[in-house]
C-alpha cells in the first residue's frame, strides 16, 4: 500500500507488492529521477512513485515522468545520472528493445550517478508477445544484471543497485519477472533520506560523453575492464551466497528460482549444497568454482533460457537443467515443476504427482478458462463493429492492429485484427501491405502505442504513397497497463497539468490529407466516415475518440447518471446483438437479457438492434 511505500518508520516490517518494493528501495537510495513508459509487469513501479511524488514533496524530492516510449525514458534517466543524479528508467522485456540502442552505447559512457533499468520480464507471456530473456542484453551490453529472490531482497536489492552503478561507474540492469513483480511479501524498511532535487552546474566531458568511434574504442576497453572489476565484487557480495549440504550433487539457482529450489527441497525431504545469486551477469566464476569443487554436478534451476547453465558448461561443470531436459525450456516455474526436476536429477519420487495435476481435468472444471475480452461499453468494440461492418461490405480486406487491450478485436465476432507484431507496427506493416496487396487496407492503433511508436511509420507511409485507412483508437489513456496519462491527456505523472498534444495536430503535421474525428459510440456516422476513408486515395487517418469505459462510467457511476439499457418483449431473437456485437453486458440464457450491473448505458446495443428492442430503462 502507498502509505507503506513512503512510511519514514524505519526496521518497520510491511506488506508489499514486488513492484511497491522496487519503487521503496528507489526512495530509500534517494532516487532523483524515474522515467517509464507502462507496460505489464512493470507498470506499478512508477504508478507508485507518481503517487508518493506529491506526498513526498519537501521532504524528498524527484522527479518522475511517463515518457512517450521506452527509449526516451531511457535517455531521461540517463540525462540525469551524467549530471550526478540518481536515474531510473522501468519497462517490460519487450521495452528493452525500444530502449537498446541508447543502452548499448550508454553502456561505453558509463554511469556518474547511479543508474539503474528495470526490465521486468514476462515469463510464459501473460500478457506479452514473446517471452524473452533479458539477461542476455547483460551480455551483449557488457553491464551487470542482478536479480532477486524474493520482494523483500527484491527492496534491498533496488537500493544496492544504485550503490553498485556508482560503485562501478555502469549502468545496472535489475530483472525482475512477473511473479516477483506481482507477488506480494514483507518487506523490512530502511530510512528514508531527506533531499531536495537540486540542479546542478554541467561539467563537460566530451571524451566520454561523446561516443565517437575514436572515443568509443578506448571506451570499450574501459569496459571490459570495468566488468572484470564487478566480476571479482560479485565473487564477494552478501547477496550471493553458498548453504552447504550432503552429497555430490548440488544446485545453482537465480532470482526467484531460488525460492522455488527451498521449497521444492523442502518438499522432498532433501540436504544438498545450494549456491544462491543475484548476479545473472557476469556470473562470479570463483565463487561457482569454489562451490563445485566438491562436487560432481550442480543442478541449474533458472526462468526463460539456459543463461547460465550454457556459462557452466562451458566452464566444463557437469550441468543438469533445460539443455538436457531436466526442467522446461518453456514458460514460468513454480514449485512443482522444480520439484519434479530435481526428483529426476536425483532419482526420487516427487511429493506430489505434478504431471498428473497439472492435466487433472477436475482442476479445469473448477476453473474454466476465462479469456480476456473488451469491457462492457468499450469504445473499442464499437469501432471493430463498424470496422467489420464496412470490410462485410468490401468483400476482404486486410486488418493490422497493435499492441493494446484493443488486440482483443482478433476475437470472435469482432475478427478485426489479422496481425499484431509489436508497439507500432499495425502503421508499417500497412505501409508495406499497400504496396502488394490487391484487398483494402484498415490498420488499428491506440492513442498512446501511437505516441510511442507509430509517428515516424505513418510520416513514412505519407512520403512513399502508400495507401490504407489507419484508425487510431483514442480512448484519452493508457488503458491495457492502468489508465497511466500520455501527452494526449495534458495530464503529467505528479497530477500536474502539462501541455496537451492533440493526436489530429500530430497527423496532419505528418502530411495526411484525410483527417476525421469520430465518436465510436455513434455507429452511423463511423461507419459513413469509414467508408469514405477507404475510398480516399492515399493515407487516410479517422480518431475514434470516446474516454475508456472504465473512466467514463466509474465517474458516472459516482454521479449517479448510468440508466441501463433493457432488451423489450419486441425482441424476436434474431441474434444480431450477440452475434456481431458481443458486449459482455449482453446475456442469451434461452432470451436476450441485459445484466444491468455490467451494462454502463453507451448505447451501442441499441444501434445495433434493428427491431427496435433495445430501449433504455427510464426513471419513473
Amino acid at each position: 500500500m502507498l502509505k507503506d511505500v513512503i512510511s519514514d518508520k524505519e526496521g518497520e516490517k510491511v506488506f508489499l507488492l514486488g513492484n511497491e518494493a522496487i519503487a521503496r528501495g528507489a526512495l530509500e537510495a534517494g532516487i532523483d529521477v524515474c522515467a517509464a513508459y507502462p507496460g505489464t509487469p512493470s507498470s506499478e513501479i512508477l504508478d507508485t512513485l507518481s503517487s508518493a511524488c506529491p506526498l513526498l514533496k519537501g521532504k524528498l524530492d524527484f522527479y518522475v515522468e511517463y515518457s512517450t516510449n521506452e527509449k526516451v525514458a531511457l535517455e531521461v534517466a540517463i540525462g540525469a545520472s551524467l549530471a550526478g543524479k540518481r536515474g531510473m528508467a522501468c519497462m517490460k522485456h519487450v521495452g528493452v528493445n525500444v530502449a537498446s540502442d541508447a543502452l548499448l552505447s550508454f553502456a561505453y559512457v558509463g554511469a556518474r550517478g547511479g543508474f539503474v533499468l528495470v526490465s521486468a520480464d514476462d515469463p510464459t507471456m501473460h500478457s506479452s508477445q514473446n517471452e524473452q530473456d533479458n539477461r542476455w542484453y547483460g551480455k551483449i551490453a557488457k553491464i551487470p544484471v542482478i536479480e532477486a529472490s524474493s520482494v523483500g531482497e527484491l527492496k534491498e536489492i533496488t537500493k544496492q543497485c544504485f550503490e553498485i552503478s556508482e560503485k562501478f561507474s555502469l549502468p545496472i540492469i535489475l530483472r525482475s519477472y512477473t511473479r516477483l513483480s506481482h507477488a506480494s511479501g514483507i518487506v523490512t524498511l530502511g530510512r528514508l533520506p531527506e533531499k531536495k532535487l537540486e540542479k546542478v552546474d554541467w561539467k563537460r566531458s566530451p571524451e566520454t560523453d561523446v561516443v565517437l568511434p575514436a572515443h568509443a574504442r578506448r571506451l570499450k576497453l574501459s569496459l571490459n575492464r570495468k566488468l572484470a572489476e564487478i566480476e571479482d565484487f560479485f565473487n564477494k557480495w552478501e547477496m550471493n551466497w553458498v548453504e552447504d549440504g550432503k552429497g555430490k550433487i548440488g544446485v545453482i539457482a537465480c532470482g526467484l528460482s531460488y525460492s522455488y529450489v527451498k521449497e521444492a527441497l523442502e518438499n522432498l525431504k532433501i540436504d544438498i549444497p545450494i549456491l544462491k545469486l543475484s548476479s545473472a551477469h557476469p556470473l562470479p566464476e570463483k565463487l561457482v568454482e569454489k562451490f563445485i569443487s566438491n562436487l560432481d554436478a550442480v543442478i541449474v534451476v533458472e526462468e526463460v533460457d539456459p543463461f547460465l547453465e550454457l556459462h557452466l558448461r562451458a566452464m566444463g561443470v557437469k550441468t543438469f537443467g533445460k539443455m538436457n531436459n531436466y526442467f522446461p525450456m518453456n514458460y514460468e516455474f513454480n514449485v512443482g515443476i522444480v520439484e519434479l526436476g530435481i526428483a529426476k536429477v536425483l532419482d526420487l519420487k516427487p511429493s506430489i504427482d505434478v504431471e498428473t495435476a497439472i492435466k487433472n481435468d477436475e482442476l479445469k472444471k473448477i476453473a474454466p478458462p476465462r479469456p480476456p475480452v473488451l469491457c462492457a461499453g468499450c469504445p473499442h468494440t464499437a469501432t471493430f463493429y463498424a470496422i467489420r461492418r464496412v470490410v462485410n461490405e468490401l468483400g476482404n480486406a486486410c486488418l493490422p492492429s497493435d499492441i493494446g487491450c484493443y488486440t482483443l478485436g482478433i476475437n470472435k465476432p469482432l475478427e478485426a485484427v489479422d496481425i499484431t507484431i509489436c508497439m507500432g507496427a499495425s502503421v508499417g506493416v500497412a505501409n508495406g501491405l499497400s504496396h502488394v496487396l490487391k484487398d483494402k487496407i484498415i490498420a488499428t492503433i491506440g492513442d498512446s502505442t501511437f505516441l510511442h511508436a507509430g509517428i515516424p511509420a505513418l510520416i513514412n507511409a505519407v512520403y512513399n504513397n502508400a495507401k490504407f485507412v489507419l484508425v487510431i483508437l483514442d480512448n484519452v489513456t493508457t488503458g491495457m497497463t492502468g489508465h497511466q496519462p500520455h501527452p494526449g491527456t495534458g495530464v503529467r505523472a505528479c497530477g500536474e497539468k502539462g501541455k496537451r498534444v492533440l493526436i489530429e495536430e500530430i497527423v496532419k503535421g505528418c502530411g495526411v490529407d484525410f483527417v476525421e474525428i469520430v465518436n465510436p459510440y455513434n455507429v452511423r456516422r463511423t461507419i459513413e466516415v469509414l467508408k469514405r476513408a477507404v475510398a480516399h486515395d492515399g493515407v487516410a487517418v479517422v480518431i475514434s475518440r470516446q474516454p475508456c469505459a472504465i473512466i467514463w462510467a466509474r465517474e458516472r457511476r459516482r454521479k449517479g447518471t448510468i440508466v441501463p439499457l433493457r432488451v423489450t418483449e419486441d425482441c424476436d431473437l434474431c441474434m444480431e446483438c450477440v452475434n456481431t456485437f458481443a458486449c459482455p453486458a449482453l446475456i442469451y440464457d434461452g432470451r436476450v437479457r441485459i445484466d444491468e450491473t455490467v451494462c454502463v448505458g453507451c448505447g451501442v446495443c441499441s444501434q445495433v438492434c434493428g427491431k427496435g428492442a433495445i430501449r433504455r430503462i427510464l426513471k419513473s
